[in-house]
C-alpha cells in the first residue's frame, strides 16, 4: 500500500537509505538527491517485472521534491497519482513467476 506509513521516513533518506517497493503492478523507488545543502528527494516509478537498473530509462517516470517531510508527503501523493491514472498501465504488466 502506498501511504506515508508504508514508506520509511526522511531520516531513512537522510542517511543515503533507498526505498523501493512495488505496487500492484508498479514499482517505485524514492532517494535523497543533490548536495548539502540543497538536498532533494527523487522519485522514479515504472511498470514491473524488472528492478530499476535494467528497466529502460524510456519507461520510468521521474518526478522531484524538496528534502523535508513535506517533500516526502508530496512524493508519496505523486506515486498514488500515478498509480491511480496510469491503473490500466499497471494492471498490463508482465509477471515473472
Amino acid at each position: 500500500m502506498l501511504d506515508d506509513y508504508s514508506i520509511l521516513s526522511l531520516n531513512f533518506l537522510s542517511y543515503g537509505g533507498i526505498q523501493t517497493g512495488d505496487h500492484h503492478g508498479m514499482r517505485y523507488r524514492m532517494i535523497r538527491t543533490g548536495e548539502k545543502p540543497d538536498f532533494q528527494i527523487t522519485a522514479w516509478v515504472w511498470p514491473e517485472p524488472y528492478c530499476f537498473e535494467v528497466t529502460p530509462e524510456e519507461k520510468k517516470t521521474e518526478a522531484v521534491f524538496p528534502f523535508t517531510e513535506e517533500g516526502r508527503i508530496q512524493a508519496i501523493d505523486w506515486m498514488k497519482e500515478q498509480y491511480d491514472s496510469r491503473r490500466e498501465e499497471w494492471d498490463n504488466t508482465t509477471f515473472i513467476l
